[in-house]
């Protein structure tokens, strides 16, 4: 029996055209400038940690669920259990644009959320917005557009209190 060795090192993925590499790159220093973050090379180093040595096989789509998940778990370990849910991006972003998170560069996202100082962890908790109440469908009761406030005004006085008192006179 034959055997083939390979060395380890060498990849036989096919390589992505040059343009392929550009858009996940671009999709993901867009991704990180929406956190804040303005530096070339602050971006550069957040597009590594995410793409690692797969930059050649990425899609933007599969960077971006890649960014976006290994965000989601440092922020719901900076925030807590009490913030994770459905929301956790949105609000975990507002928080941490809102201490000025990306003055510390890429290694705040890129550094274990234990080993940043407790001040700023909380400082980002007490930041996190809070959510809007749920939709509730009602009845909007009927609004009566009053062109000419005194007219209106000349009208109730002129005209009999023992009309209907459920109906505006205004009608």
């Amino acid at each position: 029996m034959d055997s083939v060795t390979t060395h380890p090192f060498i990849s036989f993925a096919p390589a992505m055209p040059q343009a392929a590499r550009a858009d996940t790159q671009a999709a993901l220093v867009s991704f990180f400038q929406d956190f804040g973050f303005t530096a070339r090379g602050d971006l550069e180093r957040l597009a590594g940690w995410i793409l690692g040595t797969r930059e050649l096989s990425l899609s933007p789509e599969a960077a971006l669920a890649l960014a976006r998940w290994r965000v989601e778990g440092w922020l719901a370990e900076v925030l807590g259990p009490s913030h994770v849910g459905p929301s956790l991006m949105v609000r975990g972003r507002a928080a941490f644009v809102l201490v000025g998170g990306a003055r510390w560069g890429a290694d705040v996202l890129m550094r274990t959320p234990s080993s940043l100082p407790e001040a700023w962890r909380r400082a980002v908790c007490e930041a996190v917005p809070m959510s809007a109440p749920a939709e509730m469908p009602c009845q909007m009761r009927e609004q009566v557009l009053v062109l000419n406030p005194f007219m209106d005004m000349l009208r109730r006085w002129l005209r009999p209190a023992a009309s209907r008192a459920d109906v505006s006179p205004s009608r």
